[in-house]
Order: structure tokens, then sequence, then C-alpha cells
């Protein structure tokens, strides 16, 4: 069965470039992979979100969590890494050469997480791209039906914020009622933010013969990087699994995500890069 893929894209001043690739796979999984920045070593890391302490309360307040605090790090030289959640809510970063899927006992081999399942879609951001340096990103020429276009002209951007963030939503295929097509033929479906503005999503359809039919919608919007202004990257980033609550009553989730390119001052960690068995020695 062939699959839905996309290319997303932004354009700013005429210029369009290649974001990432999103797809639906044949039993109804998503997949997103960022291989259009000249970087290829990434760094992974599974870690704890406090959701009390991720809504800013001014322009000025962020906090991030300190790498050291990461529950798995791991590193790879692989371009095409994929963030992959299945119909079953097991989301991890997979792809060609990547060490990924599950030991006997369930585990996971790679870095991964027990999510949400897709049946069941979710409230908020199922996924998050986030890209510092537009102009290093590889230009879109050969416009298709299949790329899906973001103008950067359009957006007001709060002075200060130095990163350009695209956020998926997936819907449960019942959502679909919900979905409107403007005269140019887009697909968009309003949701309310939670300060109460109307977004307008773009929608990201599967093929009709999609055992499971869910879909995502797009927000695109700028933000905070955690790279400087100066630098240009992207990251990768998951929604959240095993939720739970701390001894304070505070609501706690742990994520996946991945940086390209990887920090300089990266921990040590271990290589998620597949290692070919060696054969008998001749």
């Amino acid at each position: 069965m062939a699959v839905a893929k996309y290319t997303i894209a932004i354009s700013s001043k005429g210029v369009s470039r290649k974001i990432c690739k999103v797809w639906f796979g044949s039993d109804g999984s998503y997949y997103i992979t960022v291989p259009y920045h000249s970087a290829h070593k990434a760094l992974l890391f599974k870690m704890t979100v406090n959701y009390t302490n991720t809504i800013p309360k001014s322009v000025d307040d962020h906090c991030w969590t300190p790498l050291s605090e990461a529950i798995d790090v791991g590193s790879s030289d692989d371009a095409r890494i994929k963030l992959s959640h299945h119909p079953s809510g097991f989301t991890q970063f997979s792809g060609h050469g990547l060490v990924s899927g599950k030991n006997p006992d369930g585990t996971c081999k790679g870095i991964g997480i027990d999510s949400w399942p897709l049946a069941n879609g979710c409230r908020g951001p199922a996924f998050c791209v986030s890209i510092s340096g537009i102009e290093e990103f590889e230009e879109e020429t050969h416009r298709s039906s299949d790329v899906c276009v973001f103008n950067l002209d359009k957006l007001t951007i709060i002075p200060g914020f130095t990163s350009l963030i695209l956020e998926g939503h997936y819907f449960p295929s019942l959502w679909r009622r919900f979905i409107r097509t403007r005269v140019d033929g887009t697909r968009i479906i309003p949701i309310v933010h939670p300060e109460g503005v109307i977004l307008e999503l773009l929608v990201i359809l599967p093929n009709d013969d999609c055992p499971i039919g869910g879909f995502i919608g797009f927000d695109f919007f700028g933000g905070r990087s955690r790279r400087s202004a100066e630098k240009s990257g992207c990251s990768l980033s998951s929604s959240t699994g095993n939720c739970h609550k701390n001894d304070k009553g505070e609501l706690l989730g742990d994520g996946l995500y991945c940086f390209y390119p990887r920090p300089e001052e990266s921990p040590t960690c271990r290589s998620l890069d597949y290692q070919l068995p060696q054969g008998p020695e001749m």
C-alpha cells in the first residue's frame, strides 16, 4: 500500500526552504524526519517534562531543563533520524542504521517511550520541530501537491525570539468533520488555544485506505531556542508518555528530543548507530 508523504517548507522573501518530511505508514503510524540541514551528527535524549513550568508568564520567562537531568542520552551520525509514533502508542527514534525497537522484555533498544495510542488522539501538540538559521536549509525548487508551504513573511515575531516553531497536532478520524477547505484547496481545522485564541491548523491526511484514518494539523510561529541566535540547526521533539505526578502534585511526563547539530559540550553518551555484527575472521 502506498503511503501519504509530505514535505514541509518555509517561504521568505520569495525563497522556499525544505524543513522536514512527514508521512503516514501503512498501519497508520506517522513519521517525521529533518534531513534538509547540512548537519548530520545528532544528540538524542529522553527527559522528564514538568508541565507546570512549561508555560512562560512573560517574554523573558523561560526555563530550560539541564541535559544532566536526562533519563537517557545517545548520539548518532545519521542525517535521517525519524521520530516514529505507532498505533499502540510506542514512540521512538528510528531509521536506517539506528538502534530501535524493543527487547524481548519490552524495554526499548534505543530511545523511546510508551505514549498515547493513535486511535485516541491527544490534546495539544503531538510533536514539534524548532528551526534556527533557516538560510542553511536546503532550497525547495520543485513545487508539487505534496509540498506544504508556510509563509514566514506573514508572521509577527515577538522581538527577542530566535527560532521558528512547527507544531504538529494529531487528530483521530472522527475529527475530520471539522476540516474545512479554502478556495485554494488548502485544508484547515480550527482549534481553540488555551489562551482562548482560535488557531487554523494546516491539515495533511493519510491515504483513504489507512486503517486508523487519523490526520495531522500544523501550527507555525516564532519561539525561543536553546541555541544562540547566530547558530543554525534544528530540534525534533515528541509528545510525552509515562505521565505521573510528583510529591508537589505537579504533572510530569517523559519526552524524546533530537538536536542537530550535536552540541560540542554534550556529555559522553552511548552511540545509537547500529553496528553490523562482525563475521568470523578468514
